[in-house]
């Protein structure tokens, strides 16, 4: 009986520690990167474009294949030495062939290049998917963080409200308030309550939104670290809008990427440039066979016989010299030019999306941070106000209105303040990623 008791407390505590799991910023990153569809596809992407460039490398190899055949012939029938007999017969051949190109005006060279190139811009879309995803996750934990310490505040405002309830049916008690200061205190504790229930519900939605984000199938357990863990909020230098849209030019992922494109363009171009030249290469074959008349009077040679006698043994080298394709080399060369100005007007798009998107995030952290430090002034000014509203009321000296007024602005300043501190911290985090 211990031992069943036992073997059920710690089946219930690792339950537990699994149900309450409690998640940082970094672990629901590393999360999504590996069950996000959108990261897993754009995986796929890479691995096709691996392949792809596989398979142009390996043209360089030789190819090698072997046959062989059955045939029956009526009436006129070859012979082992290529003549013709007035003979119905049956032949069978078997052969093995070796080809290998020396040269095809550097076509091999070209799209193995244009191959590596595609391969390298997967690559960079993979990372740049990962990017996206990483803000979008780091987005919505804010959410989650904000939304926690709305709730916080909401179960403090509904305890602070109850106390001040319970100090309101004393004073009436005593005699030193109006009944109908009972009635306006009980009602600010259902306003309290409901409005704990609206933050609940709202903590409970942005949970979703992340949960669904990284892929969980349910969101029970679903937990984040507290705000303690950010640290303290220090003003921080930010690098300026210049720098970060030079640095981002070169080193973010989707810029990476388009120049890589850029650069397969011209490589396509000189591939569909090479079928202009000739191209050379080397073959090689072995060939035998066996032949079996059916005319009487005729005598064939043992199968083994013949297969060792009819060997051939072939090597060369073939040139071929294009003239004339009815223009199709013209033409695709033609369409290959148009995809490098298509890509160079992408790129171009994407350097002015960018700049855009450095511009605001600098100009949002720029606000922000200002906005912060003004909420921040705000709120103690009104938590130094609702403490001598509090005073007041108990020395009988303000109404019970006024001092609702002042702990309405108190909660109200907390909560801006709050949504001010992670805006800011969000938006420097966002500077942060196109400066990594």
């Amino acid at each position: 009986m211990k031992k069943l008791l036992l073997i059920i407390s710690i089946i219930t505590t690792a339950f537990e520690a699994h149900a309450q799991k409690v998640w940082t910023l970094d672990e629901c990153v590393d999360y999504a990167m590996e069950h996000n569809v959108t990261i897993l596809q754009s995986v796929v992407s890479q691995n096709s474009s691996e392949y792809q460039y596989k398979m142009a490398k390996n043209a360089w190899l030789p190819t090698v294949s072997a046959e062989a055949s059955q045939s029956l012939g009526f009436g006129q029938s070859p012979s082992a030495n290529g003549i013709y007999v007035q003979n119905n017969s049956a032949s069978t051949s078997f052969g093995v062939s070796l080809g290998m190109p020396l040269f095809n005006g550097l076509n091999l060279y070209y799209q193995t290049k244009s191959s590596n190139l595609g391969l390298q811009a997967s690559k960079k879309d993979v990372e740049a998917a990962k990017y996206d995803l990483r803000l979008l996750i780091m987005a919505y934990y804010m959410q989650v963080v904000y939304n926690k310490e709305l709730k916080a505040i909401a179960e403090k405002q509904l305890a602070l409200t109850e106390e001040q309830h319970a100090k309101t049916q004393q004073l009436f008690e005593l005699g030193k308030v109006a009944e109908a200061n009972v009635y306006e205190s009980a009602a600010q504790v259902a306003t309290a309550k409901s409005s704990l229930v609206q933050a609940d519900n709202t903590l409970m939605l942005s949970i979703l939104d992340i949960v669904q984000a990284l892929e969980l199938e349910s969101v029970d357990g679903f937990d984040v670290v507290s705000p303690e863990s950010f640290g303290d909020m220090q003003s921080q230098l930010l690098p300026s809008e210049e720098t970060t849209y030079n640095f981002a030019l070169r080193h973010q992922p989707k810029m990476e990427a388009a120049n890589l494109r850029l650069e397969k363009a011209y490589s396509d171009v000189k591939t569909r440039k090479s079928a202009w030249y000739p191209s050379l290469s080397f073959y090689a074959g072995y060939s035998t066979g066996y032949y079996n008349y059916f005319s009487s009077g005729y005598v064939n040679e043992p199968f083994a016989d013949q297969l060792n006698n009819n060997g051939r043994t072939q090597l060369g080298l073939r040139l071929s010299i294009p003239i004339f394709n009815a223009m199709q080399t013209k033409y695709s060369v033609s369409m290959s030019k148009l995809s490098i100005e298509n890509q160079e007007l992408a790129i171009n798009t994407a350097q002015k999306e960018l700049k855009k998107e450095i511009q605001q995030a600098f100009y949002n952290a720029v606000a922000s941070e200002q906005k912060y430090k003004a909420a921040e002034e705000t709120y103690n000014a009104a938590e130094v106000a609702y403490r001598f509203s509090n005073e007041s009321y108990d020395a009988g000296k303000a109404t019970l209105l006024e001092l609702n007024e002042s702990k309405n602005r108190l909660f109200k300043s907390e909560s801006e303040m709050l949504q001010a501190k992670y805006e800011y911290i969000y938006r420097v985090k966002v500077l942060e990623f196109y400066n990594q």
